[in-house]
């Protein structure tokens, strides 16, 4: 129990002890003024009827004693009055009084109450506003009280001072690994660009089994390329220092243009791609970066559809989000592979074999930086199919 507390219950204590020797004190004075006001009736009644009765009774009243009580309550019974009587009498009047006098401590008790409820109300709003602004990253000053919830503000202002120590840590290590893959991915464009253009020289000149040599090695400098663009924009992501538009994007021009640099792996493999024509369709974000992401989810279903099937991109709209899907008719995904799709280097069985595995990942990552969410399933018709939501 803490010392507010303890103070608190005495308070209380001493307020019931008051009221009650309150409420004694004035039950005796209404008890004896209605004793008093009988007696003098019954006298004046006397009185009148028997004049010479007065002193007799006034003798009566003044050797009057406990004793004489059973010769008295006979004599009343006897002519129809009991306690009933005197107590149709008084009751309406002590109610009354009784009332009236519990009414008003009793209201202002409620009224305490009433404000504690109200203090501590604010309290806890304070308190989940203050929570609520941190989850949104916004820094707000906790103003701090003395009151029964100080213990509790204290350990939630430690608690979030950690969290916060904590995230500007972590995004530090983040901004420093991405600026230390940066560094690795220009310091490796200079030897890879020089042999790039070795390999070309080479390819001019070699012929026979030494131009498949070369024709090999060009292919694996272009998969090498790819790989360090591909750890450049996921460490660039990671470290949040991607900036992303918010400005609406055209869904029908978007997806053109993720489908646009896979047009000619799409023509060798003679796959046709059935984009759906929905006028109006749009939606907050990056056109750019969101061209990026579908264009890793085409290319994967282009991977797994056999020669001569089609990648189907259909769109909608309603007022909670815009979605956008992306199936293929190919054998779809194995359900142990399902919950490992968007994992960084995972690489299901029959994945690609230049494929390093984080093409998925990346969507996943520009499509959450724009409030979005994607997911990954078997279609109906036995195929692949990623669905895309953008909130609105």
């Amino acid at each position: 129990m803490t010392k507010r507390s303890f103070l608190q219950g005495l308070t209380i204590l001493a307020a019931c002890l008051l009221l009650g020797t309150v409420l004694g004190l004035l039950a005796d004075r209404v008890l004896a003024r209605q004793e008093y006001r009988t007696i003098a009736q019954m006298l004046g009644a006397a009185q009148q009827i028997n004049p010479q009765a007065e002193d007799g009774m006034m003798q009566a009243l003044k050797a009057a004693s406990p004793s004489d009580f059973a010769a008295g309550d006979r004599i009343l019974r006897q002519y129809g009055y009991g306690p009933a009587v005197f107590h149709q009498r008084h009751a309406l009047t002590l109610v009354g009084i009784g009332t009236g006098i519990l009414l008003i401590p009793g209201m202002g008790l409620l009224i305490w109450l009433l404000f504690l409820s109200k203090r501590q109300q604010g309290r806890i709003r304070g308190l989940t506003t203050y929570l609520e602004q941190v989850n949104l990253g916004r820094e707000m000053l906790l103003v701090r009280q003395e009151d029964e919830f100080s213990r509790l503000e204290d350990e939630l202002y430690k608690t979030v001072t950690e969290l916060r120590q904590t995230r500007e840590k972590a995004l530090r290590e983040r901004q420093a690994l991405a600026e230390n893959l940066a560094d690795i991915s220009h310091q490796l464009k200079t030897p890879m660009t020089s042999m790039s253009l070795m390999t070309q020289l080479l390819a001019d000149s070699c012929e026979g089994e030494e131009a498949d040599y070369v024709d090999n090695l060009s292919r694996q400098l272009r998969r090498l390329e790819m790989l360090v663009a591909s750890l450049l924009k996921l460490s660039r992501l990671d470290a949040g220092t991607l900036e992303f538009k918010r400005e609406p994007v055209d869904v029908y021009a978007m997806l053109l243009r993720a489908v646009e640099p896979l047009e000619e792996a799409l023509r060798l493999k003679q796959l046709r791609i059935d984009i759906s024509n929905e006028p109006g369709v749009s939606f907050k974000g990056d056109s750019i970066w969101t061209a990026e992401a579908f264009l890793n989810l085409i290319k994967n279903c282009s991977e797994h559809t056999p020669a001569g099937g089609t990648v189907t991109l259909r769109y909608s709209q309603n007022p909670l989000y815009t979605e956008i899907v992306v199936e293929d008719n190919g054998e779809g995904f194995r359900m142990e592979e399902l919950p490992h799709l968007f994992d960084r280097f995972y690489k299901g069985k029959n994945a690609a074999k230049d494929s390093a595995g984080i093409g998925l990942a990346i969507s996943r990552s520009i499509i959450a930086n724009q409030n979005g969410s994607i997911r990954a399933e078997n279609a109906p018709h036995g195929g692949a199919r990623f669905t895309v939501k953008f909130y609105a």
